[in-house]
Parts: structure tokens; C-alpha cells; sequence
């Protein structure tokens, strides 16, 4: 007598479909699980090259300074701060009142890609201070500076690295 081993076949098929249909519903992505753009802050906080200016936002507490959304932000890097013999955040820090009004100056409302930018005067984003960009040879200033490395992405705006600190200041 033959003997039937249809019953095994089954148990197969169920056991094959119940291990693909757990991994389909264990491989859904959650929000918690997409990984998600840097900040503008958080590119300051972990990049070495701007260890000048995380001194300055932590002394000062502002961590929140450059999480604004929809802006552009002009970051001066290390070399810019020695470039302006500025070695130590303290030259800024130890003035708390000209804090705020240092970072504020760096930012202006709007994102504003380096292709984007042309020559004129614009309202920083506590519209304290008129940042001018002018157009020397191939590169575009901000009230002097150059623009070293342009159009860094980060998750509330674009970052525009400057050369130099703001040399002049346009009334």
C-alpha cells in the first residue's frame, strides 16, 4: 500500500507562507526609522571645521540658533575666524549682549541657493543688519567675505560657508 504523504506537502506550503508573510510585515519602515537630514546646528555641532562657532552657540546656550527653518545661513569657518585673528571664542563670548546679534547676522530668511544669489542688499533675519552680496570676479561675497564652499544641505535651509568674518557692515 502506497502511502500518502500529501499532509507534508501542506505543512511545507503553510510553514513557507507563514515565513514569507513575517518577513514582509517586519520589513515595513517607520518614520522613527528613515534617517533624516542634519540641521543646520548639528552640521555646526559635529563638523571640527566649525569648532570656533560651536564654542560661541554653546557658551551662549543658543542651541536652538540655527534651527530655524527656511533660511540660509553664512557660517564662518575656523579658518575664517584666524583669517580676522579671532583665535578663541572668548573674543566673542565674553561680550554676552553681542552674542545673539553675532548669530543673527548670519542668517537670512528664505533659502538662497549660490546659483540663486544676486548682487544687492538683503535684510539679515532679525533685520538688524543689510547683508550685501556683490559679485567679485566668479565668486559672490556677503558684506565682504567670499563664499568658500557653497550650498550645503541641511533639513531647515542651505549653509553657505564664508572665508573671512563680516568685514563691513552696511547700514
Amino acid at each position: 500500500m502506497k502511502k500518502n504523504r500529501f499532509g507534508g506537502r501542506w505543512a511545507a506550503f503553510f510553514l513557507a507562507a507563514g515565513l514569507f508573510s513575517t518577513i514582509l510585515i517586519s520589513c515595513k519602515e517607520s518614520e522613527a526609522d528613515l534617517v533624516k537630514r542634519k540641521t543646520a546646528t548639528d552640521v555646526i555641532l559635529e563638523n571640527p571645521e566649525f569648532s570656533m562657532l560651536k564654542e560661541i552657540i554653546i557658551a551662549a546656550e543658543k542651541g536652538d540658533a540655527f534651527r530655524t527653518q527656511d533660511a540660509t545661513f553664512f557660517l564662518p569657518s575656523n579658518a575664517a575666524f584666524n583669517k580676522a585673528n579671532i583665535f578663541s571664542a572668548s573674543v566673542i563670548t565674553s561680550k554676552p549682549d553681542s552674542i545673539d546679534i553675532f548669530l543673527n547676522r548670519h542668517v537670512l530668511k528664505g533659502q538662497v541657493s549660490y546659483a540663486d544669489f544676486t548682487a544687492g542688499k538683503y535684510d539679515n533675519i532679525d533685520k538688524t543688519l543689510k547683508l550685501e552680496i556683490a559679485k567679485k570676479d566668479t565668486a559672490f561675497t556677503v558684506n565682504g567675505a567670499r563664499i568658500a564652499r557653497k550650498d550645503v544641505s541641511a533639513s531647515n535651509g542651505i549653509i553657505q560657508v564664508l572665508d573671512s568674518v563680516y568685514v563691513k557692515v552696511i547700514r
